[in-house]
């Protein structure tokens, strides 16, 4: 963003032209106070960052903009014009627009139905089968995404169909925009970003961008306003928008060393696959894995970095080779059999693959000790539960609190809670780290820290490269569902995984 685009929406900031304002919103979920006291504004063309950690309050805010919760407290006004908004469709007629963190999509229907939900809501509306695909294109070219718009949006890859969800918010012609993580499964976000600018620049449109990848913050954003346990704690203008001033604003500490790497002795492989084809490709895959060690694997979306972690775990069934943990061929390789050898998955989507929403942190945890036909222990759950709480810092008032009703970082320590609880020697994480704060990463970098030191040996998926380099012993890369280098910590670079991930050699 150029300074001549940042003095213009000052300038605009300046003269009162604010297309949003947020007047001392509060907001409670029985006696957790989600938000109190918050106020800001927006100016037309502007890209305001609303950053925070997990549980902060943002997506709580966004929902209350869009209509989706009401405040408790405190009024919203749309230039100048105090607006109550009944639900989210009030919301839209007026022009705020929200792509939220959780997919909102209708797998059955097409793409294209998607894309023009808000008009098929109408009342008796009228549905030209050829008018919705010619007008849906407009929306998903403007987003960079090729696909036949009649597909059924179920048939897309995740990545495809956040890019639908951008689609069918840009399809309202929104005066304001919210974006709410919804860069984290894209491969490469930038075209969004240009999306935004470009529809800023030259249509007025206001955006907020809830995102916790500060580079995100800084690329995109005009001013970044922080969030910390529902509070305001300040804003930051563009050219304050380093990391260390955001992430110490948002967790009240500075960044440090954030990624430190804490030396551990190594001892036996704990986990090796030979010759290990998964349905992802037909390349054979080696990999072995030290006590006390984290192998990174890394590869671009689609490459089958997960493929070979749910093989590993017996969730896939492997083509060919073979799975040793302990010294131990697994036989059936099956998910039974993976965990009692000792072998314990983070999947990649909590929410679809790891946790029940609507049971208890309770029961979420002692989950993979329950049996078909067997009486369950509820006072050892219960103990359980509480020293997970306690051990994890996972924040709640109770055990017996939904998961759904948790932030996202501590949602996934509850889910490392339950794989830890099998004490296992070998720990694959798939994007252990994905949609979570930067304060709670760095509780999540401690709990796996805590882990190498009892001798577990961990292989890590992740997407995110300053990650994968700031944990990893060695990094593994695969292009294609093909292992095409293999990096030592000391020699990783991200060019050089980059590089790689893309299918190129090096010189």
């Amino acid at each position: 963003m150029s300074k001549a685009e940042s003095s213009l929406v000052t300038s605009a900031a300046a003269e009162g032209r604010f297309v949003l304002a947020v007047e001392c919103i509060g907001r409670s979920f029985g006696p957790v106070r989600a938000l109190e006291g918050v106020s800001l504004q927006l100016a037309r063309g502007e890209v305001l960052a609303l950053a925070g950690e997990n549980g902060s309050g943002k997506s709580t805010l966004a929902k209350i903009i869009c209509g989706v919760i009401a405040a408790d407290e405190g009024q919203i006004r749309l230039d100048g014009e105090i607006m109550s908004f009944s639900g989210p469709d009030a919301a839209l007629r007026a022009g705020v627009a929200l792509v939220s963190q959780e997919p909102t999509g209708v797998p059955y229907m097409s793409v294209a139905e998607n894309v023009l939900l808000h008009r098929l809501r109408r009342p008796w509306a009228i549905v030209r089968k050829q008018e919705m695909v010619r007008t849906a294109t407009i929306y998903l070219d403007e987003v960079g995404l090729d696909v036949d718009p009649l597909l059924p949006l179920g048939a897309l890859r995740q990545g495809a169909r956040e890019l639908v969800e951008v689609a069918k918010a840009l399809a309202t012609e929104p005066r304001v925009l919210i974006l709410d993580e919804a860069t984290t499964r894209l491969p490469d976000p930038e075209h969004l970003f240009r999306v935004v600018e470009r529809r800023c620049g030259e249509r007025g449109m206001a955006a907020i961008i809830i995102t916790h990848r500060l580079r995100e913050i800084r690329r995109l954003s005009h001013r970044a306003f922080v969030l910390r346990d529902g509070k305001p704690v300040g804003e930051l203008e563009r050219g304050e928008l380093s990391d260390e001033r955001i992430s110490s604003m948002m967790v009240g500490r500075e960044l440090g060393d954030f990624f430190a790497k804490h030396p551990h002795p190594l001892g036996d492989v704990v986990l090796e696959t030979t010759g290990l084809v998964t349905d992802r490709s037909q390349h054979p895959i080696d990999i072995s894995v030290r006590s006390g060690e984290i192998v990174g694997i890394a590869g671009l979306v689609g490459s089958g970095r997960s493929e070979l972690l749910e093989t590993i775990a017996g969730c896939r069934r492997a083509l060919a080779g073979t799975v040793v943990v302990n010294a131990t061929t697994l036989r059936n390789k099956s998910p039974r059999e993976a965990i009692e050898a000792g072998i314990s998955l983070v999947p990649e989507d909590r929410w679809a693959q790891g946790l029940i929403a609507h049971d208890l942190i309770v029961g979420n945890i002692a989950l993979s000790r329950h049996r078909a036909l067997r009486g369950t222990d509820r006072r050892r759950d219960r103990r359980k539960a509480n020293e997970a709480v306690a051990v994890y810092g996972i924040r709640t008032n109770s055990i017996d609190t939904p998961v759904s009703n948790l932030s996202g970082g501590n949602a996934q320590k509850v889910l490392l809670a339950r794989c830890f609880d099998h004490e296992p020697t070998a720990l694959l994480l798939d994007e252990p780290t994905r949609g979570v704060d930067i304060g709670a990463k760095a509780e999540i970098y401690e709990i796996i820290d805590r882990m190498l030191a009892r001798g577990v040996g961990v292989l890590l998926a992740s997407s995110d490269l300053m990650e994968l380099l700031g944990l990893c012993d060695r990094i593994v890369v695969l292009h294609e569902g093909e292992p095409v280098g293999e990096l030592a910590r000391e020699d990783a670079t991200e060019e050089l995984i980059a590089l790689l991930s893309a299918g190129g050699t090096r010189s």
